[in-house]
């Protein structure tokens, strides 16, 4: 879908965690700093790297530019990045947004789940 993120691995509650900044300039959000500290105020499950390192023996990690992670960089879980990515306007957001909105969704309605593995491409 031409979406690249940079993911952590290996937090024992998140199976992944993505830079929120990144989620919201991929969704195509003007002030994607703003987008993502909005999101953490308002109680959802944004959650900053100072506070997963406070409770985990973790480094810094790096992006994929190999540059150190701040501190204060918001974190989010897989339903704060879907949910980003549905209200975002980006071009390169919009085939997950058709995908999730035109397939998924109508398909776990009519049947209770949905497999991508059933997919024939």
């Amino acid at each position: 879908m031409s979406i690249e993120l940079d993911v952590l691995v290996g937090h024992p509650e998140h199976d992944l965690l993505f830079v929120a900044t990144q989620v919201a300039r991929a969704a195509g959000l003007k002030d994607p700093a703003g987008a993502a500290n909005a999101h953490r105020s308002k109680g959802l499950r944004g959650l900053s790297l100072e506070r997963l390192m406070a409770f985990e023996a973790m480094s810094l990690p790096k992006d994929s530019q190999g540059r150190t992670l701040r501190t204060t960089t918001t974190l989010f879980n897989e339903p704060d990045v879907y949910g980003m990515l549905l209200k975002g306007h980006a071009p390169q957001s919009e085939p997950f947004r058709k995908w999730v909105t035109e397939e998924v969704l109508p398909t776990i309605r009519k049947t209770g789940s949905y497999s991508a593995e059933a997919i024939v491409i």
